[in-house]
């Protein structure tokens, strides 16, 4: 299956509306049609026949109930309508969640259904794919909910997407999965009707959902691990541009110039993600302390007063920084989240972005802008996929 409507199509309205009145009803927990309709802003004609389709489809309930002394016609979620699923696959590991189509607050809860597992490095699609179907059953199992209750599934990729084809693109960190549709190869091994997006989105619009870019208009979501992503909110809205790759930060040029500067993935020289991917944090101490490292040992290490750790943290900060300005300069956003791996360095990261973020943007673009930590964590890829998924599979 496609990965979203076209936005502007009438697929793409008709899809809008039906998230519309299903956010109203969630937030209102059984409002009528009337109030549906003021909440939305949409005819009532629409709203009456978006609830009599969501009805037929088993997601939605219109019962009569009195109020005030007065009869009224209220809505509510169908508890019962089945669950989905979110899956998570990186570099390194894959992860799967749950969420009932009828409670998707439970999605965010610390006592949401969620499993993980190691993949190795290099991983293809058939790998990552079967042990995310493993998981997924186990998840299943866990959460006490019958196959057949499965009702769709999103996959996230740390991978620009072709939003009409679900096709990797090629300057992503799983080269095994380059040219794939991978929402159609999803859909075979699930079966149920599935899509694919980039992790760095779907931590936006989790983080958007539930977490730090609740309730902000204008924003960016950083995703740094072993790739380096953004996604944007504009005006309150995801904006992942005509064919979905807006966001693709890692591959802003830091030092074009610079012929000794390393050669990306994608073929260009002086790539952000070739100065502050967690691989290079790494790479960069592992010669000087003469052990494999991740990155909780760095930040580790940095907090406990070794310089070279907290001089590389800092110089991964200012990089950032950097490249942020620019956006920064053309979007003045209100808030900037920084999740992923190297989130987890917070001060000894922020506090250089910051720094360098404030130096190298036009002066006032950035001075109402708070930089801070993704509340959601290495959670928020997951999270989005599942919130994706609670979307598009009530529409």
């Amino acid at each position: 299956m496609n990965t979203a409507s076209r936005p502007g199509s009438p697929a793409g309205l008709r899809d809008a509306n039906r998230r519309r009145v299903l956010d109203a009803v969630r937030a209102g927990g059984a409002p009528t049609q009337a109030e549906i309709a003021a909440v939305t802003g949409l005819a009532p004609a629409t709203v009456s026949n978006i609830v009599r389709d969501l009805g037929a489809a088993g997601v939605l309930a219109a019962g009569d109930e009195v109020r005030g002394g007065r009869r009224v016609r209220a809505v509510r979620l169908v508890r019962g309508a089945g669950v989905v699923a979110g899956i998570d696959v990186g570099h390194r590991h894959v992860r799967v969640a749950l969420a009932d189509v009828a409670a998707p607050a439970v999605a965010a809860a610390p006592e949401r259904t969620e499993v993980r597992a190691d993949l190795p490095d290099g991983h293809g699609v058939a790998d990552g794919l079967a042990t995310a179907a493993d998981l997924l059953e186990r998840a299943l199992d866990e959460a006490g909910a019958r196959r057949a209750a499965l009702r769709g599934a999103v996959l996230g990729l740390p991978a620009p997407l072709d939003l009409a084809t679900g096709a990797v693109g090629a300057s992503g960190v799983l080269p095994g999965w380059v040219g794939v549709p991978v929402a159609g190869r999803v859909a075979e091994h699930l079966g149920v009707p599935s899509w694919v997006d980039n992790d760095a989105t779907l931590g936006t619009l989790a983080e958007q959902r539930w977490g730090a870019l609740r309730g902000v208009d204008d924003g960016i979501f950083l995703k740094l691990s072993d790739g380096v992503g953004a996604g944007l909110v504009l005006d309150g809205r995801l904006y992942r541009g005509p064919d979905g790759t807006a966001g693709e930060i890692g591959h802003v040029a830091v030092d074009p110039g610079d012929r000794f500067a390393a050669v990306c993935r994608c073929g260009h020289r002086g790539c952000l993600e070739t100065l502050v991917s967690t691989r290079t944090v790494t790479a960069m101490l592992e010669p000087l302390l003469g052990a494999p490292l991740t990155v909780a040992d760095v930040v580790a290490r940095a907090r406990d007063g070794d310089a070279p750790s907290a001089r590389v943290l800092a110089d991964t900060g200012h990089h950032v920084g950097v490249a942020l300005a620019g956006l920064c300069t053309v979007l003045t956003p209100r808030r900037i989240v920084v999740g992923g791996e190297l989130a987890q360095a917070g001060d000894l990261l922020l506090g250089p972005l910051h720094a360098a973020l404030g130096a190298a943007a036009l002066p006032g673009t950035t001075r109402t802008a708070d930089v801070v930590v993704a509340e959601l964590a290495e959670h928020a890829p997951v999270l989005g996929a599942l919130a994706l998924a609670l979307d598009r599979c009530a529409v």
